[in-house]
């Protein structure tokens, strides 16, 4: 009797326990719906940043939520030629709003997003076992850009043995009438001359303030091209192949699936650095990844880097040829 008593009371218990569970669950607030959640952070970014007198807030997307409930928010801030991207955790109820993004809790915290990157034909320069991998999205046109490409050329002259960089097409032609063109001229440049890139990539930086928009920009760049050492014939037809187009649409792919919305954005070793970095800055970055080892295969199916990672002696200035 005492035992079917006890085992009633135990039923009775969880049965309380799943009533007061389903009353509280039927109590929590129904997540709001993206368009509710777009009007909200809109208001919100509008009251904290409005002082600072923004042409544009604009929610770009809001993804399903994660595991936690959590969703992602990315927002377009624009003010005159200047940019920026930045992302919002918004909470499971849509009741409070974190900046930033969520990592996972672990010591390779960028590793899902350095497998991601796809390095596949994307213009490179440095050895390809070098401990640190640096991805940068860029749009020829962007002066944000052509500072980040000094600061990496003083990185590559200083420690060519340390890292690999590698460019990756992200026109912004929605603000940069001419980016388009110059990166199917720079993928044409390349297709001939993997080497010469580089130094496309520079001229067309040096001459940023001289390109007009089409059809000046197309002929001018066509001339640097040349000067680059492309020849015209193959240069004009892949111009016109619709493969140049491709290598284009799949870079920019590529760039949104790891959360690019601005240009210059690198990845450092997988790691997500958006703007323009400072040399220094850079320098640190590059360094703090070095120190943590040569990666097992530097340049798997897709450019991953550093699955597993072996100690490395610490590298002096000069040490290792250059590569490309």
């Amino acid at each position: 009797m005492k035992r079917n008593v006890a085992i009633l009371g135990a039923v009775a218990a969880a049965f309380c326990a799943w009533t007061i569970l389903s009353v509280a669950q039927s109590r929590r607030p129904a997540a709001p719906s993206n368009a509710a959640l777009r009007q909200r952070i809109v208001a919100f970014l509008n009251r904290s940043l409005g002082w600072q007198g923004l042409d544009t807030i604009r929610v770009e997307s809001i993804s399903a939520p994660d595991r936690s409930g959590l969703r992602t928010a990315k927002v377009y801030l624009a003010k005159g030629a200047a940019s920026q991207e930045a992302s919002y955790l918004i909470t499971a109820d849509g009741r409070e709003i974190i900046e930033g993004t969520a990592s996972p809790l672990n010591g390779d915290p960028w590793a899902a997003t350095r497998n991601k990157l796809d390095l596949r034909g994307a213009p490179a320069e440095g050895p390809a076992a070098a401990p640190v991998t640096v991805v940068e999205f860029s749009d020829l046109e962007c002066p944000y850009c052509k500072e980040e490409a000094a600061a990496i050329s003083q990185l590559r002259s200083r420690d060519p043995g340390k890292a690999r960089i590698v460019f990756k097409y992200f026109p912004l032609v929605k603000i940069h009438p001419w980016a388009m063109d110059a990166a199917k001229a720079a993928v044409c440049v390349a297709a001939q001359h993997p080497d010469q890139f580089w130094t496309f990539e520079k001229t067309v930086f040096a001459d940023q303030d001289q390109i007009d928009a089409a059809p000046n920009a197309a002929s001018r760049l066509r001339g640097l091209a040349l000067e680059s050492e492309a020849e015209p014939g193959p240069y004009d037809a892949c111009l016109r192949s619709p493969r140049t187009a491709r290598i284009i649409a799949d870079s920019i792919a590529n760039g949104k699936a790891v959360g690019v919305l601005s240009t210059p954005t690198l990845f450092i070793n997988g790691r997500m650095v958006p703007g323009a970095v400072p040399e220094a800055t850079l320098q640190a970055l590059v360094d703090h990844e070095a120190s943590y080892g040569r990666p097992a295969v530097a340049d798997g199916p897709r450019g991953a880097q550093c699955g597993q990672c072996a100690p490395l002696p610490p590298l002096k200035p000069g040490r290792g040829g250059k590569g490309r």
